[in-house]
């Protein structure tokens, strides 16, 4: 009886405190998973229908973007050149399906719209991404163009 209790009180310590964050709560929307700064982890250029792929990560490798709340800030640590603005993040139902047990499974996808300022040039930018995969800490999207498309993989800066 006594083996039972320790090992009862060992379990109940041992499932309260391993499955514990500290770096924020359990569930997390898409939104608060992009709060934070990132940094280029890959960039790649794939153009011919996917047949060249080009690594440009040179291109991207000091470049950080900072999203706080819904304001974001791109910045290039080499040129010093910043760009601000705002960003909206927004869901695409492409349609889904009914698996074999009869439940629907959503096919989402995630975009996001940055709308951009530069004050040194007073340009406006505005970017269009296809946020593939997003994670606390990793981010992986894509930026579409007629002559081919970027891939980029980002980490979080912790």
């Amino acid at each position: 009886m006594r083996r039972a209790l320790l090992l009862a009180i060992s379990a109940i310590l041992l499932f309260t405190t391993s499955c514990t964050r500290t770096n924020g709560p359990v569930i997390m929307t898409p939104f608060e998973k992009l709060q934070g700064e990132w940094y280029y982890n890959k960039a790649f250029f794939v153009y011919n229908s996917g047949i060249v792929r080009d690594d440009v990560l040179n291109d991207f490798i000091d470049c950080r973007i900072l999203f706080d709340g819904n304001i974001i800030i791109m910045e290039d640590l080499r040129s010093g050149q910043v760009l601000e603005g705002t960003f909206e993040l927004y869901r695409n139902d492409v349609g889904g399906y009914w698996d074999e047990n009869g439940i629907y499974q959503e096919d989402i996808e995630r975009f996001l719209t940055a709308y951009l300022y530069d004050t040194r040039t007073n340009r406006r930018f505005t970017y269009d991404w296809q946020i593939n995969y997003l994670t606390r800490n990793k981010l992986n999207f894509g930026e579409f163009y007629a002559d081919g498309n970027y891939s980029f993989k980002m980490k979080k800066v912790y």
